[in-house]
Formats: structure tokens, C-alpha cells, sequence
């Protein structure tokens, strides 16, 4: 058969024919009275190889067909990859293919598995020359340039079937080019060659391509159990932790198991127990592993002390936050801990978007932990190597993803592709007004452990409609998730999808404040919260903002904010708050004390004079104002403006004096630091701000004055201040603000 070697523009050339691409799509296998098969229905659970199984092939050319088969939806597209030249990875993956009866089309893959900064090389075992996959529901991907080329786009993972010689829809179908594509690999045919096929994907860490070879073996020869239990390894290493469960028990169950491969199923099947957060499960197939195989038994005690460990974070809320803050600055930013669940719950609010929210079970108390929560999935920047920026147009809510934030969609694909059991955790979570809604309660106990047979051979649909409908609405860019160096750029921004913290509804001055170490999310209670009443988060990241801004960036999520800090700007009205955004916008030009004094004059004029206490906005004005006092050199300037910041924002200060005698607060015995201890009223938004101040002024007093004992006090409120807002104690203040090999490193706010 003649070589087969078409550029792209050959491809264009074939496609731009008369009837060129309608002939394509024409060449499908239809179903006759079959059920519809919807990619993003959710409900589904038919096996979806079953609507394949009896269709027969046609050939329709008639014209005024429909380009893109909307209808009917059962409709699929038979294909092979035929092109010399590799497959091509943008945010999608591209290659050309054919249809059997010979017609050329581009087919660009999202959200597949194993994609995301996959290098060619590993591109071309994912999806080898003369792949045949089944595509159902293709969609006809076209641009407005002249040169460009049609492509066949599929969104859903489990919209592809691989089709191979074993595969019963493999029988009957004719190639008009020929049975096997020029140059394509020979598929391994024996058990031992599907085992070096995997062992050398598995050892270049492609392993995905790993889980498929081993699932390619287990297909002609079930009875292996070297290559389940090697594909139980690669699933762990892919994070599919049920998975790995379900191949290892499986393994397990048989009568005659060489103890070679005993030692390996029991050992592997405790680390699936362990990483689906089963720890007294696991501790106790660590400790049978470590009696039958006393081999194992010095790595088994160390896995045995993880697991009581996470039994005890678990149950008790007891971490050391020293170890995960200096763990999230390094690139292991996915950190080995369990969840916490405090004294929350989740409870159904028909008012509320999503119809659902989260309240306190008990009297909360400031500083209460209630929540560790492990990220679902979360992207880095630095995920891939080298680093890559992603580019996505987000359809649900009409903006574009950058970076992180646009790979996070196959990320989740790839986990319930690994996970079945894990999917309804996803889509119980709210998806936009569009979308069916969410269930009225929450719950995140998984389901039982499903088997994965044969990796990416979906049993039922992954809905990844619903997918990006929850991300788009639930995906964090996590305060505190470490950045690699000083960038803030958008693409530089990681990005996570936490399933109960995005149970949670918004306020602007929340009485629940989150920091991220790594992929690890932890709330904590802002000030007092009493039984029944519901707990908030600020949607909202970075510094606060005037009212227009926030609600600017809230717009997407609400229509209008009701917490108490809306409630007092709306009153000051809609043109006394665009004059505030106006001018906030100029409080880092005022570079001389005058600007600054007029400016802040101007911003005191837009709030009402029987405000309990200003914004934000205020705070911030006073305190650069203060900075531009020390530049200039005028130190008194300096103190009592940077007190004056923290008074704007809530917080009460007992001691504002300079020099002389210390004034002490008389409801405590000693005076150790100059505020009361009562919870500011928006420490949730202004924490980091309320501690900046408290050490700049620490520092002043030690620098300019010597004079430790209120340079002690005023470190000891921010100290305080810093235990409420992250917990940790003496210990992660000093490595968060004071060590100098850490302290500007990475901000843990």
C-alpha cells in the first residue's frame, strides 16, 4: 500500500472538498432504535460499549446532511491515527486520523487523561500510529481564518474508545486503505510482552501509558497477576489509591499466589487503604504484612506511624503547622495529612445559591479550628517541566482561564477516571443556574472501592459538562498556596478544587478565614460564633476592596452581598461609593504626607458620619499614609497614623502612647500587649493587615527609639493576633515572619 504522508495542508485540501467533510461524518456507525448516549448526562449507567455492539456500518453521502451530528446524539465516528508526524499538544491534544472508508480529519482530544505537559514522546504511547478509537458525539471545530483546518473536537474522556484487535466491534470493519497503517507499531501479543511494555513505561514515569499496557495484557490474559499487581503500583503512583485497592484484593483472592507476589498484593493493598483514608485499616494490613514478611517489617512500622498519625489529625484536629508551613514551600506542595472536620455541619438553606450552607453545631470560639481539607486536585504552576501556560475560554461564565485554572478540568477527569467512586463528590457540588441542582445535603463519605478494569475504558460517562460547571463556580486560586518567587502574574496562580469549603457561602467580612499549605486548606473561626448560626468565607482573595470592586468580582457568584459590610456601604449610597473606588484606586501615588492627608480627607467624606467603623479602604489609607511619615522621617507621624490604621479597622487599642509610662488595659493582670484581647470585627479580611502594623511598629520602637519593652508589646499583639488568624503558636510566627531563611520566601497569607 502506498505511504500515507499528508501535511496539514493536504489535510485542508481534502477537508475543504466538495462533500469532502460531510462524507466523513457520514462514515459512521449508526444504531438503529438504540438508546441515546449523552456524554454529559450523569445519570446514565448503561454500559456504554452496549448501543455498539449490534451497529452496523453505513455510508451517507446524501446531501443537506448535517455537518456536526446533533442529532440523533447516538451517533458515532470510527477512526484510526494515520499521520507520520507526531501527535501535537496544545491545551488539547491534535493528530490526524482516518475514517474506514479513507476520508482525512484533524481530531483535537480534551480533558483526556494523562495530557496535561505530556511530552511528545509520551503523546506517541498514549496514542500510537494506527490507534482506532470510537468517538461518540464528535463535534465539528471550525475557525473563521482561512487557512485553518477543521477539526473533530471531543470534550469527554469517555467519549473515546479505544478499539483494538481483541475489541468484538474490531470484527467486520474494513479499512479502504489497508488493514494496518505504514510504519505503525506492532502491538505486543503475549503476557510477558504487555509486562515489558508497561515495566518500561512505568520506569520513565509515563504512567498512564503504564495502566493502559497492563490493562492491554490483562484483556488477553485475566489470570496474570503480575501485571495486575503491577498495575496496582502504577495506579497508586497515579493517585488512584481504589484502584490499586481493588487490583490487590483481587490478587489476593486467588488460591495459589506465589509468595513473591503475596508480599507484594498485601503490601501494596495497605497503601491503597492508606490513600483512600482507611488508616486503622491500614495500619492493620501494614502490621499483617510486617508478620507474614518480616522483610517488610522496618518499612511497615514507618508506614504504621503515618497511619496513626493521620488517625490522630483526624480525630483530634492535631497538627504540627510548623511541619506543613516549611513543607508547602517546598515543590512536595501536596502534603501527607487527613481531614478535619469540626464542630460544622452541612445543612440545607433554600435562600441560599446552591440551596445549601454550612453552621456551627456547638458555640464556636476565635481561632476554633474547623476545617483541614485536603484538595480533590490541585495545579501548580510548576506541575509541569518546564512550565507551561494554559489558555481556556470558559463558556459557563464567558471568561478566560488562564494557567492553572485551565488544566484543572482534565485533572478532575483524571481522578474519577482512576476513581469511580469518587465521582458523585464532584457533582454533588453546585454547577451554575443552568445545571440540575445539587442534592440538598452534602456527603463526603465515598462510595465502596469500584474496580477499574481497563483504565480509560469508562463504564459509565465522565459528565464533564457538570465538571466545568462546578469548577467554574468552586474552583479555589487558594490564599496561601505557595508561588514559585516574587511573580504574581495570573498564569502564576495555583489552583485547587476543595469539596466541603466550597459548601460554604460568601461574605465579605466573614467570620471564617482560609489558608492553604501546599494543597491543604485550613479554616478557622474569625471571631465567636454561637450554635445555629451559619459560618462564612470571603469568595473574594487577595487584599479587600472598596464596594464597588467587590462587587465587581462577586458578580459571577451573587447578585448582591447581604453581610454587614455591604449593608453599611449601600447606605452610604451608589455615588459616594464610585467616588471611594475612584480614590482608592490613587492611595499608592500619594507620595508626599500632604496627598496623603488630602486623600484620606476626601475618602472620610464618602462614609456617613454614624459608621461604627470604616472599611477597609481607610485602613489601608492610614497606613500608607504612615509609611510615607517614616520615609520622610517623621517618626510621631508615623506611630500615631499606623495606630490610627489599626482604629479604623476595629481593633481597640489601650495604649497609644509613644514615650513615658505604659497604659495598661485594667481588666488583666499583666500588660502584655497594647490592645484589648477582644476580636476585631473583621480580622477575617484585615488579619494579615492588623499583624503588618503591629510589627512595623514593633520594629519602630526597637530601631528608632531602643525601647524593647514596647517594642516586646507591640510584637506580642501581632503575635496574638497571628495564633488566632493560623494557629501554631511562637513557633510558626517566628518561621512565618521572623526566620530569615523563610520570611519573604513564600507568603503564607
Amino acid at each position: 500500500m502506498e505511504e500515507l504522508n499528508l501535511t496539514p495542508a493536504d489535510i485542508g485540501k481534502v477537508l475543504s472538498q466538495p462533500n469532502g467533510f460531510e462524507g466523513l461524518l457520514g462514515r459512521m456507525l449508526s444504531v438503529p432504535g438504540g438508546p441515546e448516549s449523552h456524554a454529559n448526562d450523569s445519570d446514565t449507567t448503561d454500559d456504554m460499549l452496549a448501543p455498539l455492539k449490534n451497529a452496523k456500518e453505513v455510508h451517507n453521502r446524501e446531501k443537506g446532511m448535517p455537518p456536526f451530528p446533533y442529532d440523533p446524539p447516538s451517533r458515532i465516528l470510527l477512526i484510526a491515527s494515520f499521520a507520520r508526524d507526531r501527535a501535537k499538544r496544545t491545551v488539547s491534544v491534535q493528530f490526524a486520523a482516518e475514517d474506514s472508508a479513507g476520508h482525512v480529519v484533524m481530531i483535537s482530544l480534551y480533558n483526556y487523561p494523562g495530557t496535561i505537559g505530556a511530552k511528545t514522546e509520551v503523546l506517541d504511547t498514549l496514542f500510537p500510529l494506527g490507534t482506532v478509537l470510537v468517538i461518540k458525539e464528535p463535534t465539528l471545530k471550525t475557525s473563521a481564518a482561512a487557512d485553518s483546518v477543521p477539526h473533530v473536537r471531543v470534550d469527554c474522556p469517555s467519549d473515546v474508545i479505544r478499539l483494538t484487535a481483541e475489541s468484538p466491534l474490531s470484527l467486520g470493519i474494513r479499512w479502504r486503505t489497508g488493514e494496518r497503517v505504514p510504519l505503525a507499531p506492532e502491538p505486543p501479543r503475549t503476557e510477558d510482552g504487555w509486562k515489558a511494555l508497561g515495566n518500561k513505561y512505568f520506569q520513565s514515569e509515563w504512567f498512564t501509558s503504564a495502566a493502559i499496557a497492563y490493562s492491554r495484557g490483562l484483556t488477553r490474559t485475566p489470570s496474570s497477576q503480575v501485571l495486575r499487581l503491577n498495575r496496582a503500583m502504577t495506579y497508586l503512583k497515579l493517585g488512584h489509591a481504589g484502584a490499586a485497592l481493588s487490583d490487590c484484593t483481587h490478587a489476593l483472592a486467588q488460591k495459589e499466589l506465589p509468595s513473591s507476589l503475596r508480599v507484594k498484593a498485601l503490601y501494596r493493598k495497605a497503601q491503597g487503604l492508606y490513600g483512600i483514608g482507611q488508616w486503622e485499616e491500614a495500619e492493620m494490613a501494614f502490621e499483617t504484612t510486617a508478620s507474614e514478611f518480616p522483610s517488610e517489617a522496618g518499612s511497615c512500622k514507618t508506614w504504621v506511624k503515618r497511619c496513626r498519625q493521620r488517625r490522630q489529625e483526624k480525630e483530634t484536629g492535631s497538627y504540627n503547622w510548623l511541619e506543613m508551613y516549611t513543607a508547602s514551600l517546598s515543590k512536595a506542595r501536596r502534603l501527607d495529612v487527613a481531614d478535619y472536620k469540626g464542630d460544622i455541619e452541612v445543612v440545607e438553606l433554600p435562600t441560599r445559591g446552591g440551596g445549601r450552607g454550612v453552621v456551627a453545631t456547638k458555640d464556636i470560639t476565635a481561632g476554633q479550628l474547623l476545617l483541614v481539607s485536603k484538595a480533590f486536585v490541585s495545579a501548580f504552576p510548576d506541575d509541569c517541566d518546564p512550565p507551561e501556560i494554559f489558555l481556556i475560554q470558559n463558556l459557563v461564565n464567558m471568561t478566560a482561564k488562564y494557567g492553572c485554572g485551565a488544566s484543572l478540568g482534565t485533572k478532575v477527569a483524571e481522578r474519577i477516571a482512576g476513581d469511580p467512586a469518587c465521582a458523585r463528590l464532584v457533582y454533588d457540588l453546585y454547577a451554575g443556574p443552568t445545571l440540575p441542582p445539587p442534592p440538598s445535603t452534602y456527603l463526603l463519605e465515598r462510595a465502596p472501592v469500584l474496580c477499574v478494569e481497563n483504565y480509560l475504558e469508562f463504564e459509565t460517562p465522565v459528565d464533564i459538562a457538570r465538571i466545568e460547571g462546578v469548577l467554574s463556580f468552586n474552583a479555589f486560586r487558594p490564599t496561601g498556596l505557595p508561588l514559585p518567587g516574587p511573580s504574581q502574574k495570573e498564569s502564576d496562580h495555583p489552583s485547587a478544587l476543595f469539596l466541603l469549603p466550597s459548601l460554604f457561602n460568601h461574605s465579605c467580612n466573614p467570620n471564617v478565614a482560609a489558608v492553604c499549605y501546599g494543597d491543604v486548606m485550613v479554616l478557622r473561626a474569625m471571631r465567636d460564633i454561637p450554635k445555629g448560626s451559619e459560618v462564612f468565607i470571603s469568595y473574594r482573595q487577595g487584599d479587600p476592596a472598596s464596594f464597588i470592586k467587590r462587587q465587581e468580582g462577586l458578580r459571577h457568584h451573587l447578585d448582591k452581598c447581604p453581610c454587614d459590610l455591604c449593608t453599611l456601604d449601600r447606605a452610604d449610597g451608589e455615588a459616594a461609593c464610585k467616588r471611594r473606588k475612584t480614590l482608592e484606586g490613587k492611595i499608592s501615588s500619594w507620595d508626599t504626607v500632604d496627598k496623603a492627608r488630602r486623600g484620606i480627607q476626601n475618602l472620610e467624606q464618602t462614609y456617613k458620619k454614624r459608621r461604627s467603623h470604616h472599611d477597609p479602604t481607610m485602613t489601608r489609607a492610614y497606613f500608607h499614609l504612615a509609611q510615607v511619615q517614616q520615609k520622610q522621617g517623621d517618626l510621631m507621624g508615623f506611630f500615631h497614623s499606623a495606630i490610627s490604621a489599626l482604629q479604623q479597622a476595629g481593633l481597640a487599642i489601650i495604649d497609644k502612647s509613644v514615650k513615658g509610662s505604659i497604659r495598661a488595659d485594667p481588666h488583666l493582670v499583666t500588660d502584655d500587649i497594647p490592645i484589648r484581647k477582644t476580636v476585631p470585627p473583621m480580622l477575617g479580611i484585615m488579619g494579615d493587615t492588623y499583624i503588618q502594623i503591629c510589627i512595623a511598629l514593633s520594629n519602630a520602637f526597637d530601631e528608632h527609639y531602643g525601647d524593647d519593652r514596647r517594642s516586646n508589646r507591640w510584637a506580642g499583639a501581632a503575635v496574638w493576633l497571628h495564633n488566632i488568624r493560623y494557629g501554631g503558636g511562637i513557633d510558626l510566627f517566628n518561621a512565618h515572619l521572623l526566620d530569615p531563611e523563610l520570611r519573604g520566601k513564600t507568603p503564607l497569607y
